[in-house]
């Protein structure tokens, strides 16, 4: 889970994004495969035509189609480690002060980079990290709640429509039992990724899956949003815009949690 230009998960074990210099050493450069708009750059070989790489290659047409936006062909740069405590080394060289994380992105004035493990999740957090790489390279100063709900509904398998079954539990447990309560306008005021907590995340997700994928109509309210970042300053409120379609968008989300929750 995670975001670029400001965001970094504090939950271990998440994937996370931020935006620093880039690294110099210890990278892994052994081997090298050009898939526009992706650069893998791994110590361990892969084909050329694997499975996931085909998808992430696909994700950028898919992702910038849903949402109305144009492609550029400014390349992601990914970089995948073999060994986790290579990978862990790395991190504590080169991101002393980050958090224990599985993967993150990274966006410098000149480059968009993505830094993995090949674990067992690995697939889920290049879905997630690769997509802020194609956000970030069309639209810039996303503000984090919406960066990462994008990435939240991006990085579940093709063919789910984009459904985080992990969230939705998460949401309805604290809202039964926990006396939680969707706040847009809370989410908006976050813009700092050390903030963010995992309900924060599954928050910043269902609102994403509520506008983009039961309605046309209302995805068109994240498109309007997104051009509207495309042509620079700083991000206007986009609660008040939902507020204003839907008065009780509060109860529309949690209504939504529900029906999502008696899916199999």
């Amino acid at each position: 889970m995670a975001v670029v230009g400001c965001s970094l998960a504090c939950c271990l074990g998440l994937p996370s994004c931020a935006t620093l210099t880039r690294p110099t050493s210890t990278l892994p450069t052994k081997h090298t495969l050009v898939l526009e708009p992706l650069i893998v750059y791994s110590d361990f070989a892969l084909p050329p035509h694997h499975r996931l790489l085909d998808e992430l290659v696909a994700e950028r047409g898919e992702l910038l189609a849903k949402l109305g936006l144009p492609k550029t062909e400014e390349p992601v740069q990914i970089y995948l480690f073999e060994s986790e405590q290579r990978f862990h080394d790395f991190i504590g060289k080169h991101f002393p002060n980050f958090p224990v994380r599985r993967a993150f992105f990274v966006e410098t004035d000149t480059r968009l980079t993505v830094y993995a493990h090949w674990g067992d999740r690995v697939a889920e957090d290049l879905r997630h990290e690769v997509s802020h790489g194609y956000l970030h390279a069309v639209v810039p100063n996303l503000p984090l709640w919406l960066d990462e709900g994008l990435a939240e509904n991006a990085e579940v398998p093709r063919g789910d429509g984009g459904l985080n079954r992990p969230h939705v539990q998460l949401l309805l447990e604290n809202l039964e039992n926990y006396g939680w309560r969707p706040n847009l306008e809370r989410l908006e005021r976050i813009d700092s990724a050390g903030e963010m907590t995992q309900i924060d995340y599954a928050e910043s997700w269902a609102w994403i899956h509520l506008l983009m994928e039961t309605d046309p109509a209302r995805r068109r309210l994240i498109h309007d949003y997104l051009m509207e970042l495309r042509r620079g300053g700083p991000p206007p409120a986009f609660a008040p815009r939902v507020k204003g379609w839907f008065p009780q968008a509060e109860d529309m989300l949690v209504a939504h949690l529900r029906s999502l929750g008696t899916k199999r």
